[in-house]
């Protein structure tokens, strides 16, 4: 708790400046430690009991969908939203310019392809191609 004492100076002599009363502050202190061993609850026997004997889980499975034909922003928003993470663009044109605005780009193809089941979290690469390339 914080506590704050205000000391008040004494009335002086009417000739001489008045000096502000100094402020002291006091604070109680607490060490990190002590906060978070305070807010840490200690499992209940069962609940350790019980975490001792379940198998870890396994890696979630993910069916990769289907990018290709969209554009690349839609693309990515989709495969961002079944938790997959995006890798860099490839240039379709091999020319390996860099897919500023997604819209702008139309996926060719996709690695892995769509359908197939990969764990949460791995990687998508696209192939793309400006929407004005023939």
């Amino acid at each position: 708790m914080t506590a704050i004492m205000l000391a008040i100076a004494a009335c002086g002599d009417s000739d001489k400046a008045a000096e502000p009363a100094p402020l002291a502050t006091t604070m109680a202190a607490t060490t990190p430690s002590a906060a978070i061993a305070s807010s840490e609850a200690a499992p209940t026997k069962s609940t350790a009991s019980k975490d001792a004997t379940q198998a870890p889980p396994k890696a979630a499975k993910v069916e990769v969908p289907r990018g290709v034909g969209l554009d690349y922003q839609s693309a990515q928003d989709l495969w961002r939203a079944a938790g997959l993470h995006v890798a860099p663009a490839k240039d379709a044109t091999g020319a390996n310019r860099i897919p500023v605005i997604d819209s702008n780009w139309i996926v060719v193809s996709q690695d892995p392809k769509a359908g197939s089941t990969v764990a949460a979290g791995s990687f998508i690469t696209a192939t793309v191609k400006k929407d004005s390339d023939d």
